[in-house]
């Protein structure tokens, strides 16, 4: 008796159709994911500023001290400083090396890159995406300016999530049981428990361990205004330029984006002294204020002058607050920063010329942002016997012969 083989040549028919169409369709989205969803790594670095700085990378039995600059760290990669220590982790994009944003590691702080991925391709719509984790200590996280693609950095902490989506600039501070946001520029989103918080300048809000966000809660309040340089300098800052020789090149000052920062730069190719700057009348009571602190991001391309000259009064950018006390009398308060060191040790490391309260310059790195945060001025100023009662101005200035700096994120910021 022959077989009816007609219904099994149907089921293979179709079996073999419905394999067909399976792997067409799965070759169709494996595409369109290849051109528009997949990602690549970015790139990333780690820059010592200051102290001892460790990283370990992923699969490594030890940690390696950072010294200098580290590049091509992958995720997974822990970042662990002591105390007293600084370091700057950039950012950047895989094809262009464009910056996408930075975080700055202060002291006794771990820090783990989870997830450090770009688009494939610039036809897709998903944007750039940092992940990190905190588990203790202090960081300042920023996205860089002008960049096209939308930059999303996170951070993990162990009580919450804090989401920055457009560019901006916030710190966090993390212990066991609290971790505490403060926003400097734009708007982040703080999660946890289920509730989320949003931040705008200005702003900052605390998450205890098992608790959602405090809540919107009244930040520091920056007696500066254009510290972003994000417009132009006029009519906020005034501009000045001194020489000794009127023959010699006058300098110049203008606005850029160096290293996905809005700054102001000062240049200025001279032989013989001379001075480049800007100035913001603040004209502020202080008096009620608990709490005083200056916050500056600093670059220096070049200087040919050691430390700061032989009276430590011409430091490739300098900062001068004016203020007077609760008696009337005028003073200043002088912060210089230098790269180039003098080899003989007999330059002096601090304005010798400047009255008190002054300190020691900033020796940092050449071509590296530091971010430099003052102390606590009210009471640096009353232990000299200045109890300051209004801040009258602050001068920033590239003095020298030939120099060449950047300013960034100028913040006065005064809190109750």
């Amino acid at each position: 008796m022959r077989q009816n083989t007609e219904p099994v040549a149907w089921t293979v028919l179709f079996s073999s159709f419905a394999v067909f169409v399976a792997l067409v369709v799965g070759v169709v989205f494996g595409l369109r994911w290849f051109l528009f969803d997949s990602e690549v790594s970015q790139n990333a670095s780690v820059t010592l500023i200051s102290g001892t700085v460790l990283l370990t990378r992923p699969g490594a039995a030890l940690p390696e001290a950072v010294v200098q600059t580290i590049t091509g760290l992958n995720e997974s990669a822990q970042i662990d400083s002591e105390a007293g220590s600084q370091a700057s982790v950039a950012f950047t994009s895989p094809r262009t090396d464009t910056p996408l944003g930075d975080m700055q590691v202060y002291g006794s702080t771990l820090a783990n890159l989870d997830f450090m991925r770009s688009p494939r391709f610039d036809w897709s719509v998903r944007p750039n995406r940092i992940a990190i984790s905190v588990t203790r200590g202090r960081a300042r996280v920023s996205t860089a300016v002008g960049v096209s693609r939308q930059v999303i950095i996170s951070v993990q902490t162990p009580q919450g999530l804090v989401v920055l989506e457009r560019p901006g600039s916030y710190s966090i501070d993390v212990t066991e049981a609290i971790t505490a946001v403060a926003v400097h520029d734009g708007a982040v989103t703080v999660i946890a428990q289920g509730s989320a918080v949003i931040l705008a300048a200005n702003e900052r809000t605390t998450v205890q361990s098992g608790e959602a966000p405090a809540g919107v809660l009244t930040g520091a309040r920056n007696l500066i205004v254009n510290g972003d340089f994000a417009t132009p300098l006029s009519p906020d800052w005034t501009t000045f330029k001194d020489r000794a020789d009127p023959a010699d090149v006058e300098g110049q000052i203008d606005l850029a984006q160096n290293v996905g920062r809005n700054a102001a730069h000062f240049i200025r190719p001279g032989d013989n002294w001379g001075r480049v700057g800007i100035r913001q009348k603040i004209n502020r009571d202080v008096r009620g204020y608990n709490s005083l602190r200056l916050h500056v991001a600093a670059r220096i391309l070049s200087q040919n002058v050691s430390n700061c000259g032989s009276l430590g009064s011409e430091c490739p950018l300098m900062i001068k607050l004016e203020y007077t006390d609760v008696a009337g009398a005028s003073h200043e308060w002088v912060q210089g920063f230098y790269y180039l060191s003098d080899p003989s040790n007999s330059l002096p490391l601090r304005c010798v010329t400047c009255p008190p309260p002054g300190g020691a310059h900033q020796r940092i790195q050449q071509n590296v942002w530091y971010l430099y945060d003052s102390p606590e001025l009210i009471a640096l100023f009353a232990a000299s016997g200045q109890t300051p009662a209004t801040i009258t101005a602050i001068s920033i200035y590239a003095e020298g012969h030939s120099v060449e700096s950047f300013i960034s994120e100028v913040e006065l910021l005064a809190g109750d």
